[in-house]
């Protein structure tokens, strides 16, 4: 087996990546002797950069792909996969999932892999956990790069709808930006599918604003997750129960509704309490990460919002996201979120 390759030999005791970009990057330029560790919660960062990695060295190294679950390799079977030649190929990348549940004899091989370095072969491992919850994964942060993915910030946003967008080869005007950040609710899952149906909707090269974005996202004709966020903090029940039935009848994911209204209610009790406090415009914005139209939207909720007990609020979010998790009628779990919201009496 070969040394360890030049940015493990000298960055080793200090390979906690903190970027998504920066870990991209090593990824996109792995090469033979590589061992690259992502772990966290955000399976959609995580999916990304396996499917990168699986790119890189299937097409520009001509490797083979192996994939194993690490419960499933017992004591030799990594240390042989290593050892053996590929047949058909000038090397192997190893993808090893949930690599928290590894076996103590496999923990060995692994490191002494990582230590000797890997000839022909490449190393990617997963974990759903993070390090503070993985003795293997501590001792992998120590000497191999380990990116952690979480669910990203409402500041980075923005940024992922520009690197997806122009991934897709589309163009969106600030208000579209805005709004798709908006709709996610920091979940990247959701933003990715949204920016997919944009492309595939109005071709690739095209400028999208935010008509031709809400267009697509609720269908012509159909319903709007925003129109239902409206009328919830306008304190309109009867027209917030309305648009929640439509949005589930024409095929909204409920989880992503939960999501939607649970970021826009945080924003809106952030948005209060700055403005109660004699805050305005400027401070809404920095506290909130909200541009226009949704700043203004966020003013106008200080007004008409239903002031709930923050506490009664997020368990009913909690209720209901359990509720569409467990099986209960969609449109009373709604029903019952947005009455907890508002008072009835518009």
């Amino acid at each position: 087996m070969q040394g360890l390759s030049k940015y493990t030999k000298a960055e080793k005791g200090n390979m906690k990546i903190r970027k998504y970009s920066e870990m991209d990057s090593l990824v996109n330029n792995a090469s033979e002797g590589a061992v690259l560790v992502i772990a966290g919660p955000d399976l959609y960062q995580s999916g990304r950069l396996q499917s990168t990695a699986v790119k890189r060295f299937r097409k520009a190294l001509d490797y083979e792909i192996f994939r194993f679950e690490a419960d499933e390799l017992s004591e030799g079977d990594l240390k042989r996969h290593l050892l053996e030649n590929s047949l058909f190929s000038t090397g192997k990348l190893i993808i090893i999932s949930n690599t928290h549940k590894i076996g103590k004899a496999t923990v060995s091989e692994l490191l002494d892999a990582i230590n000797e370095g890997l000839s022909d072969s490449a190393l990617f491992l997963s974990s759903s956990k993070v390090p503070r919850e993985s003795a293997i994964l501590r001792k992998l942060e120590k000497a191999v790069p380990v990116y952690t993915c979480y669910e990203p910030f409402e500041r980075d946003m923005p940024g992922w709808v520009s690197r997806l967008a122009s991934e897709e080869n589309i163009r969106l005007t600030r208000d579209t930006v805005q709004l798709l950040t908006e709709y996610s609710g920091r979940n990247l899952r959701r933003l990715s599918d949204a920016v997919t149906k944009l492309a595939l909707y109005h071709g690739p090269g095209t400028e999208i604003d935010s008509a031709g974005m809400i267009e697509v996202v609720s269908g012509k004709g159909g319903a709007d997750i925003f129109h239902l966020g409206d009328m919830i903090f306008c304190n309109r029940r009867g027209e917030a129960v309305d648009a929640a039935w439509s949005l589930l009848r024409y095929g909204e994911e409920p989880v992503g509704m939960i999501a939607y209204l649970f970021s826009l209610w945080q924003k809106v009790i952030g948005a209060m309490e700055i403005v109660e406090a004699g805050g305005g415009n400027q401070e809404v914005s920095a506290a909130t990460g909200a541009k226009y139209p949704l700043l203004d939207k966020l003013i106008k909720f200080t007004r008409t919002a239903y002031k709930v007990d923050t506490a009664v609020a997020a368990e009913a979010f909690a209720e209901a996201d359990h509720g569409i998790k467990t099986g209960v009628d969609h449109l009373l779990v709604f029903s019952r979120l947005i009455f907890t919201l508002t008072s009835g009496r518009l």
